[in-house]
């Protein structure tokens, strides 16, 4: 009921800024600043619930208000780096074809980046973002088919969107862009709750395996 309640939110918030807020890309920077708020609550509350952490709401949301900046960061730095890759592996170029697969595998072994922003308590906010991209490239060697697992649902839901766009494209502007609002708030929920649980998995086998 949570998360529900705070794609609820975000949507509305996004709307009204898409409305209201007359800029070129209005959608885009809309869902920009929504969905790492709605990635933000998820990932706190499921590591908090699955850690036996933080057990009162003003701890959650401290947090929450806290590391949600972080999350944002690095959602921006990972969407850039994906972007930049798939452009790159689409040229007829070898080289850029090399640079792209090299760039799409490093965006797969930052998916542990947010949940760590999230989830750790002993960081300083400074050295937050590094230390979670520091922290996701070296719990991604420990379970390697994971990672990908993960970065190919995030590419299958990718994929979703874009048929779901050119199916609402024909019927007008504004529906295409409420349509794209909808969907990218309510998957980022689910996507942060399978991330936060595949960190946390992650991270005990790390622990098992120094042991």
């Amino acid at each position: 009921m949570l998360y529900l309640v705070t794609c609820a939110v975000v949507f509305g918030l996004e709307y009204l800024f898409y409305v209201n807020v007359h800029v070129r890309l209005s959608n885009f920077f809309a869902i920009l600043i929504g969905s790492p708020l709605v990635t933000a609550v998820v990932l706190v509350n499921v590591g908090a619930d699955a850690t036996g952490t933080m057990p009162s709401l003003s701890e959650r949301i401290e947090r929450i208000i806290e590391r949600t900046w972080a999350i944002l960061v690095i959602d921006v730095a990972i969407a850039l780096i994906t972007r930049a890759s798939f452009e790159s592996m689409m040229t007829a170029d070898a080289g850029n074809i090399a640079l792209g697969t090299f760039a799409t595998f490093f965006a797969a072994m930052l998916v542990y980046a947010e949940p760590f922003a999230a989830i750790e308590s002993n960081v300083q906010t400074l050295t937050l973002v590094p230390f979670a991209l520091l922290r996701s490239l070296m719990l991604a060697w420990v379970n390697i088919a994971r990672i990908f697992s993960l970065f190919a649902i995030q590419l299958v839901l990718s994929i979703a969107e874009i048929y779901l766009l050119q199916a609402i494209a024909p019927k007008g502007g504004r529906l295409f862009d409420i349509v794209d609002l909808a969907y990218v708030t309510v998957v980022s929920a689910p996507l942060a709750a399978l991330f936060a649980i595949a960190y946390l998995d992650t991270a005990a086998q790390e622990r098992r395996l120094r042991e």
